[in-house]
């Protein structure tokens, strides 16, 4: 799967940063999220299910009380798992005891909100109850108060030590005081017999309380599914989007009205607009043809966010959205190459590629994502390497591949085919006066007249030639366009 760097690239560093989760065991659950292993595929399928149900909940008047009720309670946990760990160890301390039973009492809030969440019942591997009988162990006297000190009726012994201790420090202040040494020694003498008295029986209640700590450790993996699912469930709600349909044996990738929303808030935020992109993939190679500037980029990232979000259990930022449960995600782009100890950055490239075919001859299935492949050499050599690439996966049952390019003669060697729509659909007359400004206005308005949608064409429709219109709309130097026109004119 994806790396941490690349995981960033493609925005879904940025989707967790997003998750507004509410307890320390959601939060953790997110920081530490993976694909699930195409042998776990029942699971992320039961687990984007719990996403429906909240997200069906969220948005139902009705159950808005419950599920705010549920959220504040989450918010008062404090993670308590190294206690109730040690508690099947060693003897835990006064401190430990209040955690655990702080944790208890906000347990029994948790658990009544719960139940009252209409789909609560429904959830998959999400049981949130009640630990009675643990409470009782660490709050014997029932006050559930905030605090913790181990009761005087825990033991006789332990009430007869505490009284003859209030006795000998109200004698100790009054004033003058007779026999002081012998009243401060016996103090010294009842609160080593009380410390001793007060070991004993924590010792006690440790080993009580850990015949629940299994149980007590099962409802936080609980909790901690919970509030993951509920705020993906409310990332989906206040974002938009769907839950995607994992397939064992899945066939195709069908993502509709697909977008990115890293990418889309930063174009938000200069005023622009994100295009959704739609595409199918088919076992073998797709090839996306365009201008540099045409949005390939976006489109093969954005396709690699949705499907590994799928894959982690999230809605997909689609109108819908169908894929595999691929084994491996590999991805090869421009911004995430570095020299490798002095390589080319098309040597660098290559050893990525090759690292991929390794990985991939292990997988059932895979999804392989190749951006501009090749374009650090020549572009007689680059198109040979990238048609190679293509015709390769094609011959590899089980391997989705896409692969961007602006070379000639690549796409002819694939079965599917899509398009940058780029400036197609612009009269030139409209282009002509929205760039009539300044070289910055230019700069800025081009990107606002790209579409960067993609539409399917035949196999054998060469690239767009969005390259020279953008030269022309950009004004570069007449004398320049004039050389242009004739090399042109040449081929």
């Amino acid at each position: 799967m994806l790396d941490k760097q690349q995981q960033a690239a493609i925005g879904f560093a940025y989707i967790i940063e997003n998750l507004q989760t509410c307890s320390p065991f959601g939060e953790e659950l997110a920081r530490h999220t993976n694909a699930y292993p195409c042998e776990e595929n029942a699971r992320l399928c039961r687990e984007l299910e719990n996403v429906r149900l909240l997200a069906e909940t969220i948005r139902s008047d009705a159950a808005r009380e419950a599920l705010s009720a549920a959220e504040r309670a989450l918010m008062q946990l404090k993670d308590v798992r190294r206690s109730v760990a040690r508690s099947r160890e060693m003897t835990l301390t006064d401190v430990e005891f209040f955690e655990i039973k702080r944790f208890l009492i906000k347990l029994d809030a948790l658990a009544e909100a719960f139940s009252k969440i209409p789909c609560g019942e429904r959830l998959n591997e999400i049981d949130i109850h009640p630990l009675p009988h643990a409470l009782s162990i660490v709050d014997p006297d029932g006050m559930r108060a905030m605090t913790f000190r181990v009761s005087d009726s825990a033991s006789a012994e332990l009430a007869k030590i505490r009284r003859e201790r209030k006795r000998v420090d109200a004698e100790l202040r009054r004033d003058p005081v007779e026999g002081r040494d012998a009243l401060e020694a016996e103090r010294t003498l009842l609160a080593a017999r009380e410390e001793s008295e007060e070991l004993r029986i924590r010792t006690e209640m440790t080993r009580a309380f850990a015949a629940y700590s299994n149980e007590a450790e099962q409802v936080i993996k609980c909790i901690a599914r919970f509030d993951f699912a509920l705020a993906k469930a409310r990332l989906m709600c206040s974002r938009g989007g769907s839950i995607p349909k994992v397939y064992a044996n899945g066939q195709r990738v069908l993502l509709n009205e697909m977008i990115n929303p890293q990418t889309a808030d930063a174009l938000h935020s200069s005023g622009r607009k994100f295009t959704p992109v739609s595409i199918e993939l088919l076992s073998g190679s797709t090839v996306i043809t365009g201008a540099n500037m045409g949005g390939k980029s976006v489109a093969v990232k954005t396709l690699a966010l949705n499907v590994l979000l799928a894959l982690c259990g999230f809605p997909v930022f689609c109108g819908e959205a169908e894929l595999p449960h691929f084994a491996g995600i590999h991805l090869l782009c421009e911004d995430m190459e570095d020299s490798l100890g002095g390589l080319s950055s098309f040597g660098g490239e290559m050893i990525r590629f090759d690292g991929i075919l390794s990985e991939i001859k292990t997988e059932s299935t895979a999804l392989v994502l190749l951006d501009e492949f090749a374009r650090g050499t020549n572009p007689h050599e680059g198109a040979a390497l990238v048609r190679a690439a293509v015709k390769y996966f094609n011959n590899r049952r089980g391997c989705f591949a896409l692969i961007t390019t602006h070379f000639d003669d690549v796409a002819c060697c694939a079965p599917m085919h899509y398009q940058v729509i780029g400036l197609k659909n612009v009269e030139p007359a409209v282009l002509d006066a929205a760039l009539a400004g300044n070289d910055a206005s230019r700069a800025s308005v081009l990107p606002k007249l790209m579409d960067y949608g993609l539409y399917r064409v035949a196999s054998d429709v060469n690239p767009p030639r969005d390259a020279l219109a953008i030269c022309r709309a950009m004004r570069v130097s007449d004398e320049f366009m004039r050389c242009v026109n004739a090399e042109e004119t040449k081929q």
